[in-house]
């Protein structure tokens, strides 16, 4: 049964955590939801086992890596980092509309501690933008 868009938009909130195809990637992305703004557009950041090497080599994208546990989050394979140095944004209609064709999947919640700790790292970073700060992190 097909549910309205604005029943899974509306179920869509900080921390929600999502399991997606993304365009020119190999594999399925966990990504988590950090900000919906007045434009319901999502902004949100992907989950990775490894922290890619030029991210390595500047000091302010290594900051926004937060490390994720295996053991809080069981649906990761391993211990992870959430990547908060790039803001994706996308419209929470194309989300939910994937999510009633089976594309994208509900997996669980970013832990509340985590959620505080990703937003405090995030509004101190100069690598993202004060637009993006302003739509998706208050």
């Amino acid at each position: 049964m097909e549910l309205p868009t604005s029943i899974i938009a509306g179920s869509l909130g900080r921390g929600s955590i999502l399991l997606s195809d993304f365009e020119g990637i190999d594999h399925r992305k966990f990504f988590v939801v950090m900000g919906i703004s007045n434009y319901k557009v999502c902004g949100f950041f992907f989950i990775n086992s490894n922290i890619h090497p030029l991210v390595l080599k500047k000091q302010e994208l290594l900051d926004l890596q937060y490390p994720l546990k295996h053991s809080d989050y069981p649906f990761l394979k391993y211990d992870s980092f959430l990547c908060a140095s790039t803001v994706i944004e996308r419209s929470l209609d194309e989300i939910s509309e994937d999510i009633n064709r089976g594309g994208t999947s509900i997996i669980g919640q970013l832990k509340d501690k985590h959620i505080a700790d990703v937003l405090q790292m995030v509004r101190a970073s100069v690598a993202i933008s004060k637009r993006h700060k302003r739509l998706y992190f208050q």
